[in-house]
């Protein structure tokens, strides 16, 4: 699954993919395991967007040139420290994070409906998945089954 995140980043930096073919290509990368969970269990939660998607940089100011020239997007804002630049799109956001090892997607978010972090990590280890990070309250981290970190959250997570 890594693999095919990165050949999907790789062909988006290339220009060869628009952003709304990234999201999708990335929500159906993700829909098979979301579809077996609601199928085989109603599901943890519902899915509602894709809030955000960080990825690994090794310059900030460049990266943030490149979307923001690719995109058209306003000057980037700091999230969750100096080293992590965000860039807001109308549906979403771009998180910029500096990396000794860039080029790889450091974790996507998604925002559910009825946001209940303790219900979330008790249902996902009820549901028998493996994972679970963290103890805040404003967000759950799970790791799917090839260690990619999926971000939960409520819709209208400011992070």
């Amino acid at each position: 699954m890594i693999e095919s995140i990165d050949g999907l980043i790789t062909s988006y930096e290339n220009g060869t993919l628009t952003r709304r073919d990234l999201l999708q290509a990335l929500a159906l990368i993700a829909a098979p395991a979301v579809a077996n969970a609601q199928t085989s269990t109603g599901g943890v939660t519902k899915a509602r967007l894709l809030h955000h998607v960080n990825i690994r940089v090794s310059d900030l100011p460049r990266s943030e040139a490149f979307y923001r020239k690719l995109f058209g997007l306003p000057a980037s804002r700091v999230v969750q420290g100096p080293d992590n630049h965000g860039l807001d799109l109308p549906s979403g956001l771009i998180i910029l994070q500096k990396s000794d090892m860039p080029g790889r997607i450091d974790h996507f978010c998604v925002g559910v409906e009825a946001f209940d972090a303790d219900r979330i990590r008790s249902e996902v280890n009820s549901a028998g998945m493996q994972g679970v990070q963290g103890t805040a309250k404003d967000n759950v981290f799970v790791l799917d089954p090839d260690g990619v970190r999926v971000q939960i959250s409520a819709t209208n997570w400011s992070g």
